[in-house]
C-alpha cells in the first residue's frame, strides 16, 4: 500500500476527530447555557394558577386558570442590576427574566449571569422605558438552531396555526409593576430590510399615528386576531430571527396586547 492512501486516510480521521471534539465542545457550551436558566427558573419564580388564593393580581376572566409565574425581582435584581422584568408564555418553553443595558449589543452573548454565551439573554430595546412603558415595548431574544429549544427559539412554533390557537397571551411583569398578561393579536414574518413596517417604533406623535402603526402590523399578520385595540394601548413585541423567509434579514414578530384588570 503507497503512502498516499495512508496519508488520505490519516487526514480524514484527524478530519472527523476534529469534528468530533468541536461538537463535543458546543454542546457542552449549549447544555451549560441551558442549565443556567434552569436554575433561574427554578430559585427565583414559581408557578402559580389565577386561582391560587388571590396571589395572582391580575384577575382577567378569559385567562383564569392559566399558569402564572410569580417572580422574586428582588433577588434578581441582587444577582443582576439589569434586571427590568420577566417573561413567560404559558405551556411553552419561553419563561425567563428580562435584561436591558445601555445598549443592544451586551446581551446578545451575554448571559444572565454575565457568563460569555452564544445564547445571551432575553433583552429589551435600550430605549425603552421599563418604568412608566412606552406605547410598544420590544424584547429580542435568539433563536438558537441547531434543534435547540432555549431563548426565543420556540417562538417560531406560532407560524403553525394550531400552536396560535392555544397560546394566545403572554405574561409579562416588570420590576415596577405586575403587567399581568398580554394578548397575542399579530404574527408577523418581517423583511428587516423593509420600510413597510417600524416594528422598532416606541412612541407615537398621535394616537392616529398609533392605530396606523396598528392597523399595518394586522395586515401584514399571517393570522387575523379579534383583538380591539384602542388609541391609548400598550403593546407588546417579541423578536426573534427566522431565516426561513428572508435569510438573515427574517424576523419573527410576535405583537400582544397588553388586557384590562378584571
Amino acid at each position: 500500500m503507497s503512502r498516499r492512501p495512508i496519508l488520505i486516510v490519516v487526514i480524514l480521521l484527524a478530519i472527523a476527530a476534529c469534528c468530533g471534539i468541536y461538537f463535543a465542545i458546543d454542546w457542552m457550551a449549549a447544555d451549560a447555557e441551558v442549565r443556567e436558566y434552569d436554575q433561574i427558573q427554578s430559585e427565583y419564580s414559581e408557578v402559580v394558577y389565577d386561582d391560587s388564593a388571590g396571589e395572582v393580581d391580575v384577575p382577567v376572566s378569559e385567562t383564569d386558570g392559566l399558569p402564572y409565574t410569580l417572580v422574586d425581582f428582588d433577588a434578581l435584581l441582587e444577582q443582576n442590576p439589569d434586571t427590568v422584568g420577566w417573561v413567560s408564555i404559558p405551556d411553552t418553553l419561553i419563561n425567563y427574566p428580562v435584561v436591558q443595558a445601555t445598549n443592544n449589543s451586551k446581551y446578545l452573548n451575554t448571559s444572565f449571569s454575565g457568563n460569555r454565551s452564544g445564547a445571551g439573554a432575553v433583552f429589551a430595546d435600550a430605549k425603552n422605558n421599563m418604568q412608566e412603558l412606552n406605547q410598544n415595548t420590544v424584547l429580542y431574544g435568539h433563536n438558537m438552531g441547531s434543534g435547540r429549544t432555549d431563548m426565543f427559539g420556540t417562538l417560531l412554533d406560532f407560524n403553525d396555526a394550531e400552536h396560535y390557537a392555544g397560546h394566545q397571551y403572554i405574561q409579562f411583569d416588570t420590576i415596577y409593576e405586575q403587567h399581568g398578561w398580554w394578548k397575542i393579536f399579530a404574527v408577523i414574518n418581517h423583511d428587516i430590510r423593509s420600510k413597510e413596517f417600524n416594528y422598532l417604533r416606541l412612541d407615537f406623535e398621535s394616537q392616529n399615528e398609533f392605530m396606523e402603526w396598528v392597523d399595518k402590523a394586522r395586515e401584514l399578520s399571517i393570522y387575523g386576531a379579534d383583538v380591539e385595540i384602542q388609541k391609548n394601548d400598550r403593546i407588546l413585541t417579541l423578536s426573534t430571527c427566522d431565516r426561513q423567509f428572508y435569510g438573515r434579514n427574517g424576523r419573527l414578530l410576535i405583537m400582544a396586547l397588553k388586557m384590562e384588570r378584571g
